[in-house]
């Protein structure tokens, strides 16, 4: 136990750096690459399709990660590779189809790109070609993960990130000038700082924890053994991915083929606020999974339990207050960031930012459902939630609210789940889990009350224009202030927070 509080305070340190350099990296870089929003469209929908290669293990590399931390547990560091390697094998498998398919898009862009513009056709063309090519990159960023997260020393490879997260912010200035727009440059160089980062973060693994490469490699095949142990969590898993991909990660696919580029560009300045809340919320439960599965791992159930309900109690509030404090703030956000011409993102990020807030509520309760391995339930979820999702996107296509569609359907499909998942961890947990979200709800009113009364009474900010440094500086210290001052209530009335405050940066 002692262990895991000092990692978990490194890990929280280094992935706070992670998230302010990353925060840089959207502060600095977008307003950037926005300047042309027709080739930011056409950007976010190419890199938009890497995505598919962080679901190409077909819910194997979760199934693994389990059962490689019981290995860990148990100092089997041997079969903790042979699992490892099965893992990246199966990823391997399909990362060479998902190239398949991207080279067929590369060679005919159309299919998925709504413009009349071959030059726009070329350059998607090129992005695409340069992602195939840097693809290995992904097998070992997976391999990386997996050795340092069962470890819960995942500070170690944080730590590479921040420093080539800093250099891909500084490089933006050599391709996107007043005079030039070299996406083409940028997109190519970050993709080599990447592997150049994966590679430093193995030489690591190979010394710290005296990882045998040969070994690993020789253990880079199809196992009957581990697939037999795996295979009830991996369909689970691949389920549930596959539903995640239908209806979170295929958005921007959608919205260029039926709405066109203009409005992809739209929702990508939505998405930014999507994917940093989402970074933020797998920054503070990440560590966690490899700790519930230290406590499968020696059937503790009791011990698993109790780690589940201190998880909910200290990351409740920080579920709910910094996503209100975004929806109220989101209009000066949106002006002072990227300017009035995407007024329109507004309300799509206040959905998104809503969506995924819903989403970090249902995070420990995943991971409990995953520890505990409660297949036939992550299988309904998973098989339920595509279906939402588009019915969804059509009613609400078809009673008018067209670019909008998506956005709603995405919230009241994450919104129903929330509540299911809610439901059955009250059931199963009984009148004790019952009771324990009914008393987050209350203790929460305070601080919520406060914020707004914060939100009221603080002057709005006058946007004058795109960029202005003393209006970012202005809206930041707003935003801080709404922000820890609910949170700094909340923790101080709150005796068990204040106790697993203490203990987490406590020595003893």
């Amino acid at each position: 136990m002692k262990s895991f509080k000092k990692n978990l305070a490194l890990i929280y340190g280094t992935k706070i750096l992670a998230i302010i350099t990353g925060f840089l990296t959207v502060l600095l870089v977008i307003p950037k690459l926005t300047s042309n929003p027709t080739i930011y469209g056409i950007y976010t929908i190419c890199t938009s399709l890497g995505l598919f290669f962080s679901y190409a293990d077909l819910g194997f590399l979760a199934a693994c990660q389990k059962y490689a931390a019981e290995y860990f547990v148990q100092k089997n560091l041997r079969k903790e590779m042979k699992v490892i390697g099965f893992s990246l094998f199966i990823l391997s498998l399909f990362v060479g189809v998902i190239v398949i398919f991207l080279f067929i898009i590369a060679y005919s862009p159309s299919l998925l790109i709504k413009s009349g513009s071959t030059v726009d056709l070329k350059i998607a063309s090129q992005l695409i070609l340069i992602l195939v090519l840097f693809s290995p990159t992904i097998i070992i960023q997976k391999l990386n993960v997996l050795v340092y997260s069962i470890r819960i020393e995942d500070y170690i490879y944080q730590g590479i990130e921040i420093v080539f997260n800093l250099i891909k912010i500084g490089i933006i200035g050599l391709f996107v000038t007043s005079k030039t727009y070299d996406i083409i440059g940028y997109y190519l160089s970050i993709q080599v700082l990447s592997l150049i980062s994966s590679l430093i973060a193995v030489y690591i693994i190979v010394r710290r924890y005296k990882y045998e490469i040969l070994f690993l490699l020789k253990q880079f095949r199809f196992s009957k053994e581990v697939y037999l142990k795996t295979k009830d969590l991996a369909f689970s898993s691949l389920l549930l991915t596959i539903a995640w991909i239908l209806y979170f990660e295929l958005d921007t696919i959608i919205l260029s083929k039926f709405y066109g580029i203009k409005v992809v560009a739209i929702y990508a300045v939505a998405v930014v606020f999507l994917n940093f809340m989402r970074t933020l919320y797998n920054t503070l439960f990440s560590p966690y999974l490899a700790y519930f599965y230290r406590f499968t791992a020696v059937h503790d159930d009791l011990g698993l339990n109790n780690a589940f309900s201190s998880l909910l109690k200290w990351t409740f509030p920080l579920i709910i207050i910094p996503p209100l404090v975004l929806v109220l703030y989101m209009e000066p956000i949106i002006f002072v960031w990227v300017g009035r011409v995407f007024e329109k993102s507004i309300l799509i990020s206040r959905y998104f930012i809503l969506t995924i807030s819903l989403t970090a509520l249902s995070i420990p309760i995943s991971y409990y459902m995953i520890a505990k391995s409660y297949n036939k339930i992550m299988r309904f979820t998973a098989l339920t939630l595509p279906i939402v999702f588009y019915s969804s996107i059509i009613l609400f296509d078809y009673i008018g609210l067209e670019e909008k569609a998506l956005a709603t359907a995405t919230l009241t499909t994450i919104s129903l789940n929330t509540l299911f998942n809610i439901a059955f961890i009250i059931t199963i947990g009984g009148s004790g889990i019952k009771h324990l979200y009914f008393s987050l709800i209350k203790k929460i009113i305070i601080p919520i009350l406060i914020l707004l009364v914060i939100v009221y009474y603080i002057p709005p900010i006058q946007v004058l224009f795109k960029g202005d440094i003393e209006v970012y500086f202005k809206l930041g210290i707003i935003i801080f202030i709404t922000t820890i001052v609910p949170l700094i209530v909340y923790y101080l009335l709150e005796k068990s927070t204040r106790k697993i405050l203490t203990g987490l940066f406590s020595s003893k």
